[in-house]
């Protein structure tokens, strides 16, 4: 089978697309993505199979920015078609990001089998779109929003997880077990793959509260990726605390974090939901305000139920509550037990599954 992959724009696309990539066993992959922006230029030389590159812009605002967005898709739709023509795939899956559309906008125009596969709770706008016109749609979460007219083509499959990220795991909880001091509570804090200044703010003054103040605490370590603006900040901040903090503007080993660490202060993408059930790592999840349906706050409750504490970017005092708990081992413990009972499907051989008796070769 010939299977032509398609995402851009953040991690929380692409990487599960190289997850399922990276999984194909026998069958010839292509895969299409942009390079425009940094975060998606970190993901470039990871990426298996044969690349292809094209540029879109979004269609936002109004005058010259809308025109420019709209003569970028026409461009893209064409560049599309030829590529598409030349490899000549069985099938395209597209997850998400804006270089989606047009490919796979271009692959039913050549009466190619076309899927998608939504990340989050709440589709984003190029998947919104697509689910009318592909053949198929798989998605994370049993509960995610698609309209009624659609839901006949929804395969539910869960986030397709790389290897990597597992075999990282695992090589962080063998690390944790040989150096963690007694007593002590490892915090990893992830904005994910583009960093998250307001998450970063929102945890550094709350520590700064709780260590201030007068309550007994135990010894404190730090793994933090803050994303590029804001990694000097953080590292003259934990300097200047006394705290022993290793801090990186970006990491392609977030396994490795999730294993040395005792809980996860993080935003609440789909991926590192994810990632944090297969950790079986308790975790604060501050959604990205704003987010498209309010989707980072409903992707953790969605699959982590009450197994996870949720704060709001603005809400100061209950994210320090949240923090002060997670210090100490009882709590951790009562949500470790909470999602002992999570299920996590394997979507990679799922999503095989259905390609496989969807596409006749």
């Amino acid at each position: 089978m010939k299977i032509c992959i398609v995402a851009g724009g953040t991690g929380g696309h692409i990487v599960p697309a190289i997850a399922l990539a990276e999984s194909v066993g026998d069958s010839e992959v292509f895969f299409i993505t942009s390079r425009s922006r940094k975060v998606e230029q970190r993901f470039v030389d990871q990426i298996p199979g044969r690349k292809f590159f094209i540029e879109v812009k979004p269609i936002t605002g109004k005058g010259l920015k809308a025109v420019e967005g709209i003569m970028s898709s026409f461009g893209a739709l064409k560049s599309a078609l030829s590529i598409i023509k030349s490899i000549n795939p069985d099938v395209i899956i597209g997850f998400g990001g804006y270089v989606s559309g047009p490919v796979c906008l271009a692959g039913k125009i050549l009466k190619k089998k076309v899927f998608i596969h939504e990340q989050n709770t709440v589709p984003g706008l190029a998947n919104k779109i697509l689910s009318v016109l592909s053949d198929g749609i798989f998605v994370s979460f049993k509960d995610t929003e698609f309209p009624r007219f659609v839901r006949r083509k929804i395969k539910y499959t869960g986030l397709p997880i790389r290897e990597k990220f597992n075999k990282d795991l695992q090589l962080g909880i063998e690390q944790k077990n040989k150096e963690q001091k007694n007593g002590e509570v490892s915090i990893f804090i992830s904005g994910g793959s583009q960093g998250a200044v307001g998450l970063n703010i929102l945890f550094i003054e709350a520590l700064r509260k709780i260590i201030s103040s007068s309550r007994s605490i135990p010894r404190i370590r730090i793994f933090h990726q803050t994303g590029d603006l804001f990694y000097e900040r953080a590292q003259k901040f934990y300097g200047d605390i006394g705290i022993e903090a290793e801090v990186f503007p970006f990491t392609e080993r977030p396994g490795y974090y999730y294993g040395l660490c005792d809980f996860v202060v993080a935003r609440g993408g789909a991926g590192t939901v994810f990632e944090v059930a297969i950790a079986r790592k308790p975790a604060i999840f501050v959604p990205l305000p704003h987010s498209a349906g309010n989707h980072q706050f409903k992707n953790p409750i969605s699959l982590l139920k009450d197994a996870c504490f949720i704060a709001e970017q603005t809400n100061l005092n209950k994210f320090e509550v949240n923090l002060f708990q997670l210090l100490h081992k009882d709590i951790r413990d009562e949500i470790q037990r909470r999602m002992s009972d999570i299920q996590i499907p394997d979507a990679k051989e799922k999503i095989k599954f259905f390609l496989s008796s969807e596409v006749r070769i």
